[in-house]
């Protein structure tokens, strides 16, 4: 499931792969996994699994990534968010984070795959879409080929809502030298999602006090709409165009966002946001 806060900090290493290392390469000339990277990101709007809350409740984030990668494929990353929709002090500077854990392919082969376990966790009351979620157990492939990098992987999410969501991304990478070592890569991505969307509908309940039968006291009841059966969540076309100079990264991403299938009271407009990314990779 791609997200763009991780996309900033894996940006390195997958910059290293594409159709131009299809063929595996002698062990001696295989480049080491990077092991550190910091990643910042900032974005117009908080998108997550092709959904996002109303415009008045969403400025976009910042967002900051640390993440480890040991040579023989463990990798673990941290994420912390931080809301343009903050307004009082008395809200949480950080709203939203996630800690993962997880193993992946290393070496430069034309397969790249991951396994992960990501908590998630929410601070304060947030007008997130993701706000139910806790845990996500999680798998994709990667496959390189010589006009295309195609991408698939399935998110199992377990919390007090229970989802599975499948992705596939398809892209196309230009490449073009800029000074020495330096590249600037422009890669044309569309990307299909579908799954259920209990997540969804209960970032869309509403709360009203109701009348009892018992000497005219009250009850709070939760009104939460019907989560669609599974089905596609929309489309996401973007062009991701990075620089990279040495162990840092940049990349601007504009996106279009096409929701399908929105459950009622969600917000089901198509739009435009942007994302700018930047990453350093230590060791």
């Amino acid at each position: 499931m791609p997200k763009p806060f991780t996309y900033c900090c894996l940006l390195p290493l997958l910059l290293g792969r594409g159709p131009a290392l299809a063929a595996p390469a002698p062990a001696d000339t295989v480049a080491t996994v990077p092991r550190l990277t910091v990643g910042l990101a900032s974005a117009t709007r908080t998108t997550y699994l092709q959904r996002a809350p109303e415009p008045a409740e969403d400025k976009g984030y910042f967002g900051t990534t640390l993440t480890y990668q040991a040579p023989k494929g463990f990798i673990s990353s941290l994420y912390l968010n931080h809301s343009y929709n903050y307004q009082k002090l008395s809200e949480p500077f950080i709203n939203y984070g996630e800690l993962m854990v997880g193993w992946q392919a290393v070496g430069n082969t034309d397969t790249y795959w991951t396994v992960q376990y990501t908590r998630l966790f929410v601070y304060g009351e947030s007008a997130l879409v993701q706000s139910s979620l806790r845990n996500d157990f999680s798998a994709s492939i990667t496959q390189f080929f010589s006009f295309a990098t195609a991408s698939f992987s399935a998110d199992v999410f377990v919390g007090s809502t229970h989802d599975v969501v499948l992705t596939l991304d398809l892209s196309h990478r230009f490449q073009l030298p800029v000074l020495g070592h330096d590249t600037l890569s422009i890669e044309p991505t569309v990307e299909l999602g579908a799954g259920s969307q209990h997540f969804y509908t209960a970032s869309l309940a509403t709360t009203s006090w109701v009348k009892t039968k018992k000497r005219g006291g009250t009850t709070l009841v939760t009104n939460e709409p019907a989560a669609p059966a599974f089905s596609t969540l929309g489309y996401t076309l973007s062009v991701p165009v990075t620089l990279t100079a040495g162990r840092f990264s940049v990349a601007a991403t504009p996106s279009y966002l096409l929701p399908l299938h929105v459950p009622a009271g969600g917000y089901s407009t198509s739009f435009f946001y942007f994302t700018l990314g930047v990453s350093r990779t230590f060791w």
